[in-house]
């Protein structure tokens, strides 16, 4: 029996197997929406007889597999942090530093869970029905969000016991046994708790703060209770001191409270909803604030985000299946001769397997694993490999499909299909400025990059030719079906991964456990990134009832200084926010606050749009954060990250002139969308 079985309670165990039978309902359910939106394709192409329930029942499945698949996501370490101040702690300083995240963000779970099953019960006894063609009754698909939220509280409540000091005793059952307590108590006070006089707050909130403060202090010692006074007492007195002062103090209490809590170790997702329900609370005159799940429902209710999980779905089942491991040995064989060949056919490889996939992440994993043990092998430099690789693989989110730029267009309400076509062409240019620093790196250092005699290079494996082709029959597939007008990004997303599903299938590559695993992964994916979407979404209520926007775009407009200045202010924010946040949470947390500056300013929204993904693409590689670097350097097992980054650092240049290259030439972004439109 493994030391971590032994550690965790009865209770924990139980709960951990209730989070992995969600995730398994989680994945069935990425299966069943790709089916459905399969079904309605085919329905109205081929039979002309197009459903009126897919797109809805497709929105609700996403609802679900983002809240009921959280627990599980969470577990499996899915849930992204800025490990400022972890990443420099070991041993006992860590643990009660990673104990202090855990009680603050079961704060804000807790709270949004309960109003989250407010909201479903208030729904069900009045009625409301979800303004539709089926008319669904809202309490449906509301629902799941309480149900996951709460599974995910109780998930944070296992991650406190495995992180306990003594795991022995009443230490180890005393946090479950005090929040069913709390849960047994807000369901008798009932849908609408009484005021606590002379405060405007509601006693079930002031209940579950209180529980969480003493849980921290009974259960994880003196100092983890410390911690937790420290950031939400802090956040609580921070946001009454301001609110005393101008709405320009405010503001920066907020934007403080985010960087603290970010700063700490709290993961990002929470971190946001966390700020954002103290706003709600301090800020704004509403009582009980069943705004916060409404908040959450309004966040994820939208048939175009079901795009992601599909798009994550086909890179998953390509990255599992290796149907895409012979497209560097055939670019390796085409480009060998080049000065850096195979790092050029690195390159090479990331952007045809960007054409097939809207993840940095697995563009970067999946050539990497391929290229880079290849390019050692060879003599090439760690730097020149690892920092190469690490480069290409944003391309991953530029060349379409792109998952930050379905998030981007559902947010401020720009075609997904347009941005993706406003993608291919600045996708090619950075492919071919990177291919540019390859050659000249290889001919100004050419130990770096050993020349490859004819006949050395790598050889094809057999039934190589059968596994390009299938990956070349996907792309031509994403871009007839989209480029063409056939279907929307959620129908390709489907299309293409029930595709992937047939071609690897057909191959013979879909192992025992492939299918449930790249499901898994999905779910794991979309909870991530999704409770970062609904955390911003809480926030942003602050940020609105604020008017911060409209103070912004007052300022911009009261300064006598050309539009281009203050654009290369935003571009410097984005430069810093990339050194701590992953492209998602950089994406949602500042658009609503700089995409209405934008249009005042008089930017195109879709042109804005690509520079913002090659912002978040500079982040990827960006220390001390960057995703890319990490993946690479777990390919390298043992390679220093700053080696990885000191050779990323030539295409990090790149990826600025890029920027630059797009301002001064915007065409190269929206030419393409007018020639199709």
């Amino acid at each position: 029996m493994s030391d971590e079985t032994v550690r965790i309670s009865r209770t924990g165990a139980a709960i951990g197997a209730v989070a992995r039978a969600f995730g398994a309902v989680a994945a069935v359910a990425v299966a069943a929406m790709t089916l459905v939106t399969v079904y309605d394709v085919v329905a109205r192409y081929f039979f002309n007889n197009p459903t009126i329930w897919a797109t809805e029942i497709s929105t609700y499945i996403l609802i679900g597999i983002v809240f009921v698949g959280a627990a599980k996501a969470h577990l499996d370490g899915a849930n992204v942090r800025v490990e400022l101040f972890l990443g420099r702690m070991r041993g006992e300083g860590r643990r009660q530093l990673e104990l202090v995240v855990a009680w603050t963000a079961l704060l804000y779970i807790a709270i949004a869970a309960w109003q989250a099953g407010v909201l479903a019960l208030s729904d069900y006894r009045n009625g409301s029905r979800v303004f539709s063609l089926l008319l669904t009754p809202s309490w449906l698909p509301k629902t799941p969000i309480a149900i996951g939220l709460a599974a995910l509280a109780a998930a944070i409540l296992l991650e406190i016991e495995r992180l306990s000091p003594e795991p022995a005793g009443w230490r180890r059952w005393g946090p479950y046994a005090l929040f069913a307590a709390v849960a047994v108590v807000l369901v008798a006070l009932g849908p609408r708790p009484p005021v606590v006089a002379p405060t405007k707050f509601d006693a079930g909130s002031l209940i579950l703060l209180v529980a969480t403060l003493g849980g921290a202090f009974a259960f994880s010692g003196l100092r983890a209770g410390i911690g937790v006074i420290a950031i939400v007492g802090g956040t609580i007195a921070a946001f009454l001191f301001g609110k005393a002062l101008s709405v320009g103090w405010i503001t920066v209490v907020l934007v403080t409270s985010i960087l603290v809590a970010l700063a700490v170790g709290v993961r990002i997702g929470f971190a946001l909803g966390g700020v954002g329900l103290a706003a709600i609370y301090l800020l704004t005159p509403v009582p009980f604030p069943v705004t916060v799940a409404d908040r959450i429902w309004t966040a994820v209710n939208s048939f175009s985000l079901t795009a992601v999980p599909l798009f994550v779905l086909m890179g998953a089942l390509l990255v599992r299946s290796r149907l895409t491991d012979e497209v560097f040995t055939l670019a390796a064989r085409l480009l060998g001769r080049l000065p850096g060949g195979l790092a050029h056919a690195g390159t090479a490889g990331c952007a045809v397997f960007a054409a097939v996939s809207g993840s940095s992440v697995a563009t970067a994993a999946t050539i990497g694993t391929v290229a880079c043990p290849e390019m050692i092998r060879r003599g090439y430099s760690r730097e020149l490999t690892y920092g190469s690789i690490a480069a290409g693989g944003t391309l991953g989110i530029l060349i379409p499909p792109s998952v930050p730029m379905i998030v981007y267009g559902s947010a401020v309400g720009v075609p997904v299909a347009t941005l993706f076509i406003a993608g291919i062409l600045p996708g090619i240019l950075m492919t071919a400025l990177f291919m540019a620093v390859i050659a000249a790196w290889a001919i100004w250092r050419p130990a770096d990059a050993p020349r490859i005699r004819p006949g050395e290079g790598p050889q094809l494996a057999p039934g190589a030719a059968l596994d390009i082709g299938a990956v070349v029959l996907l792309i031509l597939l994403v871009i007839a079906s989209l480029y063409a007008g056939l279907a929307t990004p959620s129908e390709v997303g489907a299309l293409s991964a029930f595709a992937s599903f047939l071609l690897c299938l057909a191959r013979g590559r879909l192992g025992r456990g492939t299918v449930f695993a790249a499901l898994v992964e999905t779910v794991n994916v979309t909870s991530f990134v999704f409770l970062i979407v609904v955390g911003a979404s809480v926030l942003t209520f602050g940020f609105d009832y604020l008017k911060v926007s409209q103070g912004l775009m007052t300022a911009a407009t009261s300064l006598d200084v050309d539009r281009w200045v203050v654009f290369a202010i935003i571009t410097a924010m984005y430069i810093v926010l990339g050194m701590f946040l992953d492209s998602i949470s950089m994406i949602v947390l500042t658009l609503p606050v700089v995409f209405p500056l934008i249009k005042l300013l008089g930017f195109d929204p879709v042109w804005f749009g690509i520079i913002l993904v090659v912002m978040a693409e500079i982040g990827l590689i960006h220390p001390p954060v960057g995703m890319n670097l990490f993946v690479l350097q777990g390919i390298g097992r043992g390679v220093p990250i700053t080696t990885i980054a000191i050779g990323a650092l030539p295409f990090l240049g790149v990826m600025f002139v890029t920027v630059f290259l797009l301002c001064v030439f915007p065409e190269i972004a929206l030419w393409l969308t007018a020639h199709l439109k």
